[in-house]
């Protein structure tokens, strides 16, 4: 789920009669609106919804795509009279409202504060190797390791817990048997409000693996978008896709410590079996919306890849 400071819209169309419904947002002059920070694609988002003349006032997780806010979920709600936090329905602000009364941004909420970690050392030992990076927060320390024999041209979605805010600047994994002609492409896409993988945040560059060790991408500025990413705590997803069929480090489910449960679940008869969820694909890059949840499946060997980001606070 993605956030931004100072991202600020109104709006002159909701749908629904009363206004209910999925908000058109307006921009407002000198304020970046959500396209600004997200672009057009799909983004999953906690937003706040205010009128500023009724007081009226809405949160919840929802989906922007296209300057058009869908209220998938009001988790608290304000009518001037009852404040709901139990079983809200979607305020009612007017199909039709007068632009500049109903604000709609992102911003912090009592409910969405976490875990809290204003520091982490991550320059002592200079980047040298991957162990330096952050592996993700729902795998314990890698007492087993295992090098898995990842299938050519197959779509992996691997759950990705950060547990503190910080500005993506690198990404490393480890490669122990190599392909000549061989890549990998690694994405990180946000955590669908379905549980499963969501709009695609960054592509990193494609890696060579026709040598073994690590491979480590710093160049943020090649990136597409070609920016470090600031990301905030919570559940991401780590998306690669092999060539060939290369083997990575990984460690298997009994001695990497998971948390449980992700948001895939728990168990052979759910997505969540290993964390981890494929797809057909082609072999070079990572699509820009994953592959319909009915083309998806768990992917059963138990292996977690090491792939780490480096998350600066």
């Amino acid at each position: 789920m993605r956030s931004a400071d100072y991202t600020q819209e109104t709006t002159t169309s909701i749908a629904g009669t009363v206004g209910d419904g999925a908000v058109t947002l307006t921009q407002i002059t000198s304020t970046p609106r959500f396209s600004t920070v997200f672009g057009t694609a799909a983004r999953a988002v906690r937003y706040v919804i205010e009128n500023t003349v009724s007081k009226k006032m809405e949160t919840g997780i929802g989906s922007v795509s296209s300057n058009v806010l869908t209220r998938t979920k009001p988790q608290i709600t304000w009518d001037g009279t009852t404040w709901d936090d139990q079983a809200p329905a979607a305020i009612q602000f007017g199909a039709a409202p007068t632009s500049g009364d109903v604000v709609i941004r992102l911003a912090a909420t009592a409910e969405a504060q976490g875990v809290s970690m204003h520091a982490i050392q991550t320059s002592i030992t200079t980047d040298a190797n991957w162990r330096d990076y952050k592996v993700s927060g729902h795998l314990g320390i890698q007492s087993a390791a295992t090098t898995p024999t990842l299938t050519a041209n197959r779509e992996y979605y691997q759950c990705y817990r950060l547990d503190y805010a910080g500005l993506l600047s690198g990404m490393q994994f480890e490669v122990t048997t190599a392909v000549n002609s061989s890549s990998m492409s690694v994405a990180l896409y946000e955590m669908g409000t379905n549980g499963l993988p969501g709009g695609k945040i960054v592509d990193f560059n494609n890696q060579s693996t026709i040598a073994t060790g690590f491979k480590t991408d710093t160049t943020s500025g090649t990136w597409t978008p070609a920016a470090k990413v600031w990301l905030t705590p919570g559940w991401y997803v780590i998306a690669f896709i092999a060539s060939h069929a290369i083997a990575v480090r990984a460690s298997t489910a009994s001695t990497a410590g998971s948390i449980t449960p992700t948001p895939y679940g728990k168990g052979s008869n759910t997505y969540g079996f290993a964390d981890t969820v494929y797809a057909a694909g082609s072999g070079t890059t990572m699509p820009a919306s994953p592959s319909p949840t009915t083309a998806l499946a768990p992917d059963s060997s138990g292996s977690r890849v090491w792939i780490a980001l480096k998350v600066s606070p």
